[in-house]
């Protein structure tokens, strides 16, 4: 039987750069050792978690682009810690579904999604 959902593989030209800049914008990231090749989006030990993979190794995943669904506490603090780094980034808006959210893309064209 099924236990907990593992991740999410994607995979990435540019997996270090792409660390980098969830580590921007305030996304947890969990690398082991210097190895970029394999690094987490959220933390792996208790919870579901994005896995990246290094493209230029194992080839690109062919699912295509993905919308990744953070939470924040303030969204229109996180939004003016964002924008303060030097990331483009609309403010936060309202949703069809009546909440806020904040959405921007990473490096590799990924949707992350801030509410």
């Amino acid at each position: 039987m099924i236990k907990k959902l593992s991740c999410v593989n994607i995979t990435s030209k540019d997996p270090k750069g792409l660390a980098e800049f969830y580590q921007t914008i305030g996304i947890p990231v969990f690398v082991q050792g210097c190895d970029y090749d394999g690094w987490f989006l959220g933390n792996p030990e208790n919870e579901g978690s994005i896995c990246v993979w290094d493209e230029n190794v194992w080839g690109k995943a062919n699912g295509g682009y993905i919308t990744m669904v953070f939470d924040a506490e303030d969204l229109q603090a996180t939004y003016e810690e964002i924008k303060s780094k030097g990331i483009t980034i609309d403010p936060p808006k309202q949703a069809d579904w009546r909440g806020q959210e904040l959405t921007l893309k990473d490096p590799d064209g990924n949707i992350v999604m801030i509410l």
